[in-house]
């Protein structure tokens, strides 16, 4: 579904990826692990084309993704960035329904509504107010349902569980599960939070300054007592 070859990009100045490849298959759950300074949202924001790469490709379904952002979005790559960045003074609704807006598929936007309501009931009964006045969880869920309006192939999604309460984290996770296994949605998840991505991923990939240090299935990563070590540190208890 995507695949990433040698990619080398620059962010503020400083190369954050050198040489990155990795591949997502289709309908699989796919977590990039690092700590801050990594490059794993630069990673992110090259595929949407809001970071321009310095070499190398990025493949949608064996051919190049376009460069300009909105293209991207078009083409099935939808990215959920870190912070949830909602439009705080517009409503639930019509956070979501910018989630639509390229979308030529009218008459199917009210069913796939319905659908995100179904995944996020706190979204359906709140959805008149600002998106300012949302928890930061409520806020996490609009972002995702945003996104899922899009009517992804790959949705990407940058650090989902930050600044929520753990009972807040295993929800939304479990939720990922659940779009992944109902509406086959791929799904590439940069998460600081190692232990709770491997939990529902397929596979992983970990990152240090730029580059990919290790690979593999998720549960071996799991396994791995120098990767656990290294990056998973004491967050198995969180």
């Amino acid at each position: 579904m995507l695949t990433i070859n040698n990619l080398e990009a620059s962010y503020g100045g400083i190369r954050a990826l050198r040489g990155i490849s990795l591949h997502v298959k289709e309908r699989e759950i796919v977590a990039v692990l690092g700590s801050n300074g990594a490059g794993k949202s630069t990673l992110l924001k090259t595929i949407s084309a809001v970071v321009k790469p310095d070499s190398g490709e990025i493949l949608l379904e064996g051919a190049p993704t376009p460069t300009i952002p909105y293209r991207v979005v078009e083409a099935g790559i939808v990215h959920v960035p870190e912070g949830r960045q909602i439009i705080a003074n517009l409503t639930v609704y019509e956070n979501l329904m910018i989630g639509c807006f390229l979308r030529k598929d009218k008459k199917q936007i009210q069913d796939d509504l319905e659908m995100v309501y179904s995944y996020f009931p706190r979204l359906k009964e709140r959805t008149k107010q600002y998106g300012g006045l949302l928890s930061g969880g409520e806020q996490q869920m609009l972002a995702l349902g945003r996104g899922l309006m899009a009517k992804p192939k790959v949705m990407m999604l940058d650090e989902p569980s930050l600044g929520l309460a753990p009972i807040i984290v295993n929800q939304i996770f479990e939720i990922l599960t659940t779009i992944n296994q109902e509406q086959g949605t791929t799904l590439l998840i940069v998460e600081q939070n190692a232990y709770k991505a491997l939990s529902i991923a397929h596979r992983g990939y970990m990152m240090t300054t730029g580059t990919i240090e290790a690979e593999g299935d998720a549960q071996d990563l799991l396994k791995n007592e120098n990767l656990k070590e290294i990056y998973l540190g004491q967050t198995k208890g969180n």
